[in-house]
């Protein structure tokens, strides 16, 4: 499964030198602002922050206050109040790249204070200035990567959904509804209740990623993992059968439910051999990886470096 791609990037601060003094104190915007300078060039991030707020509170379009109390936020790692300064600087910017960017690290700022809501609205933000689909798609990864990450399995879920919508094949979405519906199955632990209903969709679609990419050996371990659940299940269904036959009178009754173990059991046998051959298959596709991983870094290593002068030919030649 890919690993889905993480946003982040540190905020720019402009270059100030020396200490600002103090002047025209009948302009409080100006007053707050010099002093928050002042503590911004020594590292004074919480005093800075406090006097941003002052003298954005007198005189809210100030673009480059906006800036700099968002980074006094990040160093002291209060995201949140970091991302809603950003937002408010990002009003000013005209340059839709530089918008794009801003919109992104608004975005990790919210996801790490866990208003994940809050990153959602940001990135849909910088959705709206893409055009391309596989851009579109990658930011509803990132977005629902967010809520999964946040324990919304259910908004995580609807938002891959979306990316689907846009690309059915996007085997990264796939890869990661199916991980939803494995967890939600019970496969976090041994002891986890399985469900069936939500084992079947993540072997559905686990079975789509194998499809569209049938060299990556992890989609068969993680679909090995749901065979390995469900043969659980399987079995704990057979043994409770067969008590209930052991226990239960009639013999018609127990007819049946020796009947049912039977069944289970059958079930039971078929996974396991699933299990075996999806074991196979992940050591087949591993070793042909390593395999091609060899080549590639032995032609990488027998190839010239760039700016080497070309080989001198032999006499004659």
């Amino acid at each position: 499964m890919k690993k889905l791609g993480r946003v982040g990037l540190l905020l720019g601060v402009l270059s100030l030198t020396g200490t600002v003094a103090c002047e025209d104190k009948q302009d409080p915007a100006k007053e707050h602002r010099i002093k928050a300078t002042n503590h911004f060039n020594k590292k004074e991030f919480k005093e800075a922050a406090a006097e941003y707020e002052l003298s954005l509170q007198a005189d809210p379009n100030q673009e480059k206050s906006w800036k700099e109390k968002a980074f006094a936020h990040q160093q002291l790692g209060e995201h949140e109040k970091a991302g809603q300064a950003l937002l408010k600087y990002v009003e000013f910017v005209k340059k839709s790249e530089e918008k794009t960017d801003l919109y992104r690290v608004a975005a990790d700022e919210f996801r790490q204070a866990g208003k994940v809501e809050e990153a959602e609205k940001a990135l849909m933000q910088v959705m709206a200035t893409k055009d391309k689909p596989e851009e579109k798609v990658e930011l509803y990864r990132v977005i629902a990567d967010q809520y999964r990450q946040s324990g919304n399995l259910d908004a995580a879920e609807a938002k891959f959904n979306e990316a689907l919508k846009i690309n059915p094949k996007d085997e990264a979405s796939l890869g990661w509804l199916a991980a939803i519906y494995s967890l939600r199955g019970g496969t976090q632990s041994a002891t986890a209740p399985a469900q069936p209903e939500h084992l079947e969709k993540a072997m559905a679609y686990l079975d789509q990623v194998i499809a569209l990419n049938p060299d990556y050996p992890y989609s068969y371990i993680n679909k090995r993992i749901v065979i390995a659940k469900y043969q659980q299940y399987e079995v704990a269904q057979q043994q409770a059968a067969e008590t209930e036959a052991k226990t239960i009178k009639p013999k018609a009754k127990a007819a049946e439910a020796m009947a049912r173990a039977a069944e289970h059991q059958k079930k039971a046998e078929e996974y396991s051999k699933q299990f075996q051959e999806l074991t196979d298959k992940f050591t087949e596709t591993q070793k042909k990886a390593q395999e091609k991983k060899a080549k590639e870094a032995a032609a990488a290593a027998a190839a010239p470096a760039p700016g080497a002068p070309a080989p001198t030919p032999a006499p004659g030649k």
